[in-house]
């Protein structure tokens, strides 16, 4: 499940970062791959990887990443991948969706061969619901020996990954007032009521048409009626009943009030 929604981010990342200056980007990713050193000590590359952290690398793929090796490992709860021009395209691509960024490391620990971060964070998508996205964990830098250069970049998460992409189906308004909102608080909430009651006035306007042109198809040929038609009236009989439903809770609404 967690893998599938992560192939899908990517995917809908790449077509995101496909609107954006991509030659450009690629520009840039290979120049840094150009400069980057064979070897640090650990002071150089504990020094470049705070600089990363200045500029919210892991969520905005802005900063050098020259204290990694081209191949090093990522890995998060959701998936692991190697390549340092492949993390920053990914994170690149999601973070232009990101509004309101709030990025604070609570800890920096240097161990033997590792180096320890906690962080918390938290971001406002921009996606018609406005979904907020937060979590808190660390993150893992783990150097090699003999380069210097970091070979392992693990992300672990304080919460469980699920509830966060779960959350992503919840809007940010306490109350719900556009249509992606109204619908996509029923889909959090698992309110197929909801759902059917955010998304009746779109089908009638899809469904009424249709079935009218149908109707007037299947007179004119004197056919019975199919599958698909059948569907067709049944949503545009649903969908009219359900925006008469609306009107007269409203007005029943408005008298009691």
């Amino acid at each position: 499940m967690l893998k599938a929604v992560w192939v899908g981010a990517e995917a809908f990342g790449n077509v995101v970062g496909a609107s954006k200056a991509a030659g450009q980007q690629g520009q840039q990713q290979r120049a840094v791959a150009g400069t980057r050193p064979g070897t640090l000590s650990r002071e150089e590359a504990v020094a470049a990887i705070r600089k990363d952290y200045d500029v919210n690398y892991f969520i905005s793929g802005a900063g050098d990443m020259s204290a990694y090796a081209p191949d090093c490992l990522f890995a998060d709860p959701f998936a692991g991948f190697n390549g340092v021009g492949r993390f920053q395209r990914n994170v690149s691509n999601l973070g232009g969706l990101m509004q309101n960024v709030n990025l604070t490391i609570t800890s920096f620990d240097e161990a033997e061969q590792e180096l320890r971060t906690k962080w918390k964070f938290s971001a406002t998508l921009d996606l018609p619901w406005k979904p907020v996205l937060a979590a808190a964990g660390g993150t893992t830098h783990v150097f090699d020996q003999d380069t210097g250069l970091v070979v392992k970049h693990i992300e672990s998460w304080d919460v469980e990954p699920a509830k966060v992409v779960r959350a992503l189906l919840k809007p940010s308004a306490k109350v719900p007032g556009t249509f992606w909102e109204v619908l996509m608080s029923a889909v959090h909430d698992g309110d197929v009521v909801g759902m059917w009651f955010a998304v009746s006035s779109r089908v009638v306007k899809v469904a009424l048409p249709a079935s009218a042109a149908l109707l007037v198809l299947h007179l004119a040929r004197g056919e019975g009626l199919g599958t698909a038609e059948a569907a067709a009236y049944l949503a545009a009989v649903g969908g009219l009943g359900t925006e008469c439903w609306k009107v007269v809770r409203a007005f029943v609404g408005g008298e009691s009030g």
